[in-house]
């Protein structure tokens, strides 16, 4: 009896066996499905997270695109199954992140009907960025505070406070954006989205000249950033403002440990370049030179050598006047490093140098015919010398402001600058190019704090030109600005090493002021530049795209274009359809 039922029983086992298993199996498979998702999703996030900048990486692209597919395998395969709401919440904001701002709006709704309260808060909260990204900024800003006023999550408010700062940035109202950037800050849990939030006030904050909360912001960028790249861009953003700040012992002191830490092995030639700029803030201009050659010869083909190669280049046009040296130094930029911020720079300079000869050249033989038609009067000879020389198309007046224009804003010699302009007043009074002479004087007077000669040159403008484009310039009451564009090219390069973020706004307001510009080219490749640098794809190829539009062709737009077609290629491996045949990994 007993061997009977066994047999009964173990007859049945086998059925009741294979059920459990078959379920077991299956749901097994929906939970490996989504884990995966999970785990490409958190893939992604900890890219964009390291990376730190303002657009996504194109690796954390790839892995938003694969937790797409394998939430869709889930919501098709399994559409029972429990983790489905937490699928479409990973597809949206995988969406959100990869453009797709319709599809992610699609896939919100469907949370926001069958998802949890807390799920609905999300959901609601991304719809918000959503329509930001769309252009419907009042709309997301409205539901954005609607959240802060509603919600008791700290994570949410957080999340709130952040994409307010960015909406508020993009409107220009700084004030605002930098408030909610500090209430990001101080609610903000997970150490490295709290970094990048720092790491924008900081920079924010930098941009203000508010340098006592920049620093703060930094350090706390220091201290729980997960990208070492981050870390070394702060720790460089410290120096700055320490030597900003003339704290030059301290800065010195923090350069000198941090070269002998292989921590920072990987930046010792930006640390090396601190140095440089430290020596120029304290006027210890006799080790510079010395130490920009040691820096070349150390680093080799990078971007730190192009740098230090440009410094050079500007010594010798700037201080110790030898063009010829100078443009030794220019030519190498390039050849250290072509992509260098300072390449197209370097460009500028030598096209600046070779003006000036040309210039030069033209004065020395409008001198040579003066003198040739003097002595031809004393002779009483006929002029056949004269006909030998080939009058410049050019005139005198005309080649000293060239000169004096290139002198000021390409080499930084103002008192050069100051006597070619008197030459013009002096010697041609009457020429065209008085009152724009004495209007290029007020500016530089004004540039170095002289405001009394700025405003007596100022007044002889008035009195001596009252309708010229120049005094209407200088009228408080008329709007147009020429020359705006020139000024803002200055300024620019200027704050270049010190504040490339600034630096790229001026070159935009430049490129604003005058797309025809004699400096338009240079702009619009410098802001290209740097948003190819920062893989700012989008933005990079807005600006390299101005070359097409604007069909001029330079040393410039050459470079422009070939940016373009690897930027193009690299964009294409972003479309959707790459996924399409990709196996499913971990199934």
């Amino acid at each position: 009896m007993s061997k009977f039922l066994l047999m009964q029983n173990h007859n049945k086992w086998p059925s009741t066996y294979l059920i459990s298993m078959l379920l077991w199996v299956s749901g097994c498979a929906y939970f490996n499905t989504f884990y995966n998702a999970q785990q490409y999703f958190r893939d992604a996030e900890n890219i964009r997270i390291t990376k730190g900048g303002t657009s996504v990486p194109v690796s954390a692209m790839d892995k938003y695109g694969k937790t797409i597919k394998k939430c869709e395998t889930v919501l098709k395969d399994y559409p029972e199954s429990k983790y489905r709401t937490d699928a479409v919440l990973l597809m949206a904001i995988s969406r959100y992140y990869r453009g797709e701002y319709d599809q992610a709006q699609a896939d919100l709704n469907d949370i926001k009907i069958n998802g949890s309260d807390q799920e609905k808060e999300e959901a609601f909260f991304w719809q918000a960025l959503c329509k930001a990204k769309k252009g419907n900024l009042s709309v997301a800003l409205g539901q954005l505070n609607e959240l802060l006023n509603n919600s008791s999550s700290p994570k949410i408010l957080a999340k709130c406070h952040n994409s307010l700062a960015n909406i508020y940035e993009e409107i220009d109202d700084h004030e605002t954006a930098l408030y909610h950037l500090m209430r990001a800050g101080e609610m903000t849990k997970e150490k490295g989205e709290r970094a990048l939030i720092y790491g924008k006030l900081a920079q924010k904050a930098y941009d203000k000249d508010d340098y006592d909360l920049a620093l703060d912001g930094y350090k706390k960028v220091i201290a729980q950033s997960q990208s070492k790249e981050n870390i070394e861009k702060s720790h460089l953003q410290v120096l700055k403002i320490l030597r900003i700040q003339n704290n030059f012992q301290e800065a010195e002191k923090k350069i000198k440990s941090m070269l002998i830490n292989d921590k920072f092995r990987r930046i010792y030639g930006d640390l090396e370049l601190e140095l440089v700029q430290l020596y120029k803030a304290q006027g210890q201009n006799s080790e510079i030179e010395s130490r920009l050659e040691s820096i070349v010869n150390s680093y080799q083909r990078t971007t730190v050598s192009a740098e230090a190669y440009y410094q050079l280049g500007q010594i010798y046009t700037s201080e110790k006047w030898n063009p010829e040296k100078a443009k030794e130094y220019y030519e190498m930029v390039s050849k250290e490093y072509s992509r260098s911020l300072f390449s197209p720079l370097a460009r500028g300079k030598l096209n600046s140098i070779k003006l000036y000869e040309d210039a030069s050249d033209a004065l020395v033989l409008h001198e040579n015919i003066i003198n040739i038609s003097i002595k031809n009067e004393k002779a009483d000879t006929t002029s056949l010398a004269i006909s030998q020389e080939k009058t410049p198309d050019r005139s005198i007046p005309e080649l000293y402001y060239q000169i004096a224009d290139l002198e000021a804003f390409s080499f930084n010699r103002h008192d050069k600058s100051i006597d070619y302009l008197k030459k013009i007043l002096e010697e041609y009074p009457l020429s065209e190019f008085a009152a724009k002479a004495r209007f290029a004087m007020v500016h530089i007077y004004d540039s170095r704090g002289d405001i009394d000669s700025a405003n007596t040159v100022k007044k002889q403008l008035f009195d001596l030109h009252p309708n010229s484009d120049y005094s209407q310039y200088l009228d408080p009451e008329f709007d147009a600005k020429p020359n705006l564009q020139e000024s803002l090219m200055v300024e620019a390069e200027s704050i270049l090493n010190s504040n490339p973020t600034k630096a790229v706004k001026l070159y935009k307001s430049a490129l604003s002021a005058d797309s025809l510009g004699k400096y338009a080219d240079i702009a619009a490749f410098a802001v290209g530049h740097y948003y190819d640098q920062e893989a700012i794809l989008d933005s990079a190829i807005k600006y390299y795209g101005w070359f097409s539009a604007s069909k001029t062709k330079t040393e410039y737009s050459e470079e422009a274009f070939k940016r373009l077609a690897t930027i193009s290629s690299v964009m294409q491996t972003l479309n959707p359809d790459t996924l399409k045949n990709e196996p499913l990994e971990g199934d």
